[in-house]
């Protein structure tokens, strides 16, 4: 199933999909794959610094003359008025994430994924306004229609109505999207099934959390399974998520409670990763999400089935197995 059709199947509507592809063939003209076909290991005793064969940290994700470097190389040509803006908010979304997974900045890309998919409707995502608490999908709407005109850059296009600067909202989240794409295609590291096109996530949740998981037949935890998650371990869950939210690749990080989850994620769904540099940070060594050790993805869950898992049983660092050679000349 090719790309396209995955993402169909999922809601996605055809004006992003075509975005999306359009902006993965411009990258690969600016012969970006030839800069992400790499294999990324783990050092000794260490769970998130990743290094190349030859020993370089982060290969060409990070440092002068990455694969970022490209990315912002290209938005200029594509966008030579407004390009400025659009990395930017690249860069506003990253340390916004930092701040919170509910600052404006990021809210305000959630909203607009919302907006690219013909189903589910902002009620069926979870939501929270700025001083973190739940609200339904129509307030955080109302919010969005408030801020948005706030949030958004000028830039340098004509006219300079809300329509036009939300284009470079649009541009900003589909060219790092594709980004993205193309590094999880090309880039093999620990948790990066390229067979399947999935990565796997995994999180650590709170016993309030937890009271809001279902089984898939929409069925509810016991009390008895709330106050002792690990004796339905494996079982496939679902939950109510964000728009778009963050986990760790191949690696725990206690946040906000012990109860460890994983997900398979498809890559589609996949928009930004804490491997690759941050734009226009100094030659591209900062990471993106800034904290290396939480292993960051943000992703989108929604409807997305996980479970619950004991520590012990969690196979990080999966070796790769597959003829990824093959497999890259596949869609």
């Amino acid at each position: 199933m090719s790309r396209r059709q995955r993402m169909l199947a999922d809601s996605w509507t055809n004006e992003y999909v075509t975005e999306l592809e359009r902006h993965i063939v411009g990258l690969r003209a600016a012969q970006l794959p030839a800069q992400l076909t790499q294999t990324l290991g783990q050092e000794a005793g260490d769970a998130y610094l990743l290094k190349t064969a030859a020993g370089r940290h982060w290969g060409t994700l990070r440092g002068p003359g990455s694969a970022v470097a490209t990315w912002e190389t290209y938005v200029k040509q594509q966008y030579p008025n407004d390009w400025n803006e659009i990395i930017g908010l690249v860069q506003q979304f990253a340390a916004g994430v930092r701040l919170s997974s509910w600052s404006r900045i990021v809210v305000l890309f959630k909203e607009f994924l919302v907006r690219q998919r013909t189903a589910p409707t902002h009620n069926e995502y979870f939501w929270r306004n700025a001083r973190d608490l739940p609200i339904s999908g129509q307030q955080a709407v109302s919010d969005m229609n408030l801020i948005r005109d706030e949030l958004l850059p000028r830039g340098n296009s004509a006219p300079q109505d809300l329509p036009t600067r939300e284009r470079n909202l649009r541009n900003a989240v589909v060219t790092w999207h594709a980004f993205t794409q193309e590094v999880l295609r090309w880039t093999d590291f620990p948790g990066n099934d390229q067979l399947n096109k999935t990565i796997t996530v995994v999180r650590t949740e709170s016993t309030e959390a937890v009271r809001n998981f279902q089984r898939v037949d929409g069925a509810a935890l016991t009390q008895n399974e709330i106050e002792a998650p690990l004796s339905v371990k494996d079982t496939p869950l679902t939950c109510v998520r964000g728009p778009l939210e963050s986990s760790s690749l191949y690696t725990v990080k206690t946040i906000y409670g012990n109860v460890v989850t994983e997900a398979v994620v498809p890559y589609h769904r996949v928009f930004a990763l804490y491997l690759t540099g941050r734009p226009g940070s100094p030659e591209h060594q900062m990471s993106f999400f800034e904290n290396d050790t939480e292993n960051e993805v943000s992703f989108m869950p929604q409807g997305l089935t996980f479970q619950i898992k004991d520590q012990s049983d969690l196979a990080y660092a999966r070796p790769a197995n597959a003829d990824y050679d093959s497999l890259r000349r596949m869609n």
